[in-house]
């Protein structure tokens, strides 16, 4: 998945410039998966709401912990829920 294509996807899920959660849970499970590489693969913070339902084979929450995404944390001004890294500091 391109860098293009991910903001395409993610901007379908937005209303007035802020994603919903609807939206979000909305998405095939396929997508979400894109999704979710896509964001580790850049080492960002990746969405709870974004976590497909059925995971692929070889790609569950046990790989995301070897990835080093340790922590859940829910953010005080988006109200979202992210699993992340030590590297990030969530508002």
């Amino acid at each position: 998945m391109t860098t293009r294509q991910f903001n395409k996807i993610l901007n379908g899920c937005r209303q007035r410039g802020k994603l919903l959660k609807s939206r979000l849970l909305a998405l095939p499970d396929d997508t979400k998966f894109a999704l979710v590489a896509h964001i580790v693969r850049s080492r960002g913070p990746v969405l709870i709401e974004l976590i497909p339902t059925h995971w692929p084979d070889g790609f569950n929450r046990d790989w995301l912990n070897a990835c080093g995404y340790l922590y859940q944390t829910k953010g005080k001004t988006s109200g979202f829920e992210f699993i992340h890294t030590c590297e990030h500091d969530i508002k």
